[in-house]
């Protein structure tokens, strides 16, 4: 977005989603935004009070024909979304409306907006940061509860205000550091080391924390991507079906009957989970269309948050299935031991854990305790209950973080300046430890610091504005 002259331009778009609805809101930003709505709306006074509602009709500057039956609300400048002068048109939910109002102000000298322009100019006049102006684009875009609380958090600054306190942290070393540049040749130390290192110690600890929340706050804001796998038959349609508690998939005895990938969004707690169901994997197939989904299969392990392995308890693991457990990953792994309805009681983890034994799946497990008690379940794709149960243990450690961490990174542009700064502020500790000079440390921390403020918009560039509000819908 290089608008340029452009910042001071008058410009309006329709705010609400585009369609025929009960109402319209018309948005009017700019130093002549209350003089080009009064040519239309002659009710209106000269010296509006800002935050009140006018009543009245909207009258075309050029036909003199009524327009609609309206409620403008004005917001003087410094006290609006952008900062600036702001006039909000409520008519009714016509386009044809809608369009006649723009047309009208375009007409009387307005300008129609860029994507996000309004954002864009909030950011300008210091209403935002650019962590806010990110978060106004995620809380619109948010497709769960916790989502949108993510969101609303770093909205209110959250995120920004625990950035500015690195970033003052930063330039205290700094300045500190080029004032010892400056005495060094007179052998004067502004500074001691191990005042410089708690401190960078401190910085390193807070950034580490928050990239280390990015996953969580990733997973919050997308929500999980759940893979379905196994052989054929092994009953993943029906449980994909139970999950989304919907009959998506198509469901019979023969194998092989799902040969594409079948994707389904559902809401757990809050949580958006987009589950996928994929075909069976097996080697003998000669269908070409079923060989193609299997391949499409292993594609989508690979880009998964969570895969279900689902295998036949009544039939046990089969050779097959251990080789397709091998090329599996267990951080991410969860076995769902299927069709435990044709047992008179629930079996146990000792049968699946001998044949898993020898595998190099089993062989890949850190904790194989903690593994079986939370990551195996026994379930049947007819009981509602093996929902919640699979579910509940899935979301559990994303809900234990996001309640120890009320900063969370989700926004991977974050996430990449966050990671630069937490290097170059390692480096800049590891520099003080072999007792570098203070011009080194100031190089390092300079870059650190930069990456602070890139998060912040504190420094951007043009490619930077582009990235962040290319996604914004006109209006907003």
């Amino acid at each position: 977005m290089i608008l340029g002259d452009r910042d001071k331009d008058t410009i309006c778009a329709v705010s609400t989603p585009h369609g025929v609805g009960g109402i319209s809101v018309i948005r009017v930003s700019g130093p002549l935004t209350l003089s080009l709505v009064s040519k239309l709306g002659t009710f209106l006074p000269t010296h509006p009070e800002s935050h009140k509602i006018y009543y009245g009709n909207l009258i075309s500057a050029e036909s003199g024909d009524e327009i609609d039956e309206v409620l403008v609300s004005y917001f003087k400048t410094g006290r609006s979304f952008t900062g600036e002068e702001v006039i909000e048109i409520s008519c009714h939910g016509s386009p044809v409306i809608c369009q006649t109002i723009l047309n009208n102000l375009i007409q009387l000298g307005a300008r129609a907006a860029e994507p996000g322009e309004f954002t864009y100019r909030a950011f300008m006049n210091g209403k935002l940061d650019l962590v806010q102006a990110e978060s106004v684009l995620s809380l619109i875009e948010s497709q769960s509860q916790q989502a949108a609380k993510l969101a609303l958090r770093q909205l209110k600054g959250t995120l920004s205000q625990k950035l500015e306190s690195i970033e003052d942290d930063m330039t205290w070393i700094l300045a500190h550091a080029e004032a010892s540049i400056d005495f060094s040749t007179e052998g004067i130390k502004v500074v001691e080391d191990d005042v410089v290192q708690v401190r960078l110690s401190r910085i390193e600890s807070q950034l580490n924390e928050l990239v280390g929340t990015f996953k969580v706050g990733k997973l919050l804001k997308d929500g999980f991507h759940v893979v379905l796998t196994g052989l054929p038959n092994v009953g993943k349609s029906s449980l994909l079906n139970l999950f989304l508690e919907d009959e998506r998939a198509i469901v019979t005895e023969i194998p092989g009957t799902t040969r594409d990938v079948i994707h389904g969004d559902t809401s757990y707690k809050g949580v958006k989970f987009t589950f996928i169901d994929t075909a069976g994997l097996r080697d003998e197939t000669t269908d070409l269309v079923e060989r193609i989904g299997i391949q499409k299969s292993y594609e989508a392990h690979q880009e998964s948050d969570a895969v279900f392995f689902v295998y036949d308890v009544e039939s046990g693991l089969s050779a097959e299935e251990l080789q397709v457990l091998d090329t599996l990953d267990p951080q991410k792994t969860y076995i769902l031991g299927n069709k435990v309805d044709k047992f008179k009681s629930m079996p146990g983890t000792d049968l699946l854990q001998t044949q898993l034994m020898q595998s190099k799946f089993f062989q890949k497990i850190p904790d194989k305790s903690a593994f079986f008690t939370r990551k195996v379940f026994f379930v049947s794709a007819l009981d509602k209950k093996a929902r919640s149960l699979v579910l509940d243990e899935l979301i559990a450690e994303v809900s234990d973080l996001q309640r120890q961490n009320t900063v969370l990174v989700s926004n991977a542009r974050h996430f990449e300046n966050l990671s630069k700064a937490l290097e170059n502020t390692t480096r800049s500790k590891s520099l003080v430890d072999q007792g570098m000079g203070s011009e080194f440390l100031a190089l390092e921390l300079k870059e650190a610091l930069i990456a602070i403020q890139e998060t912040l918009g504190k420094r951007f560039d043009d490619q930077i504005m582009d990235r962040v509000f290319k996604e914004f819908c006109i209006g907003k």
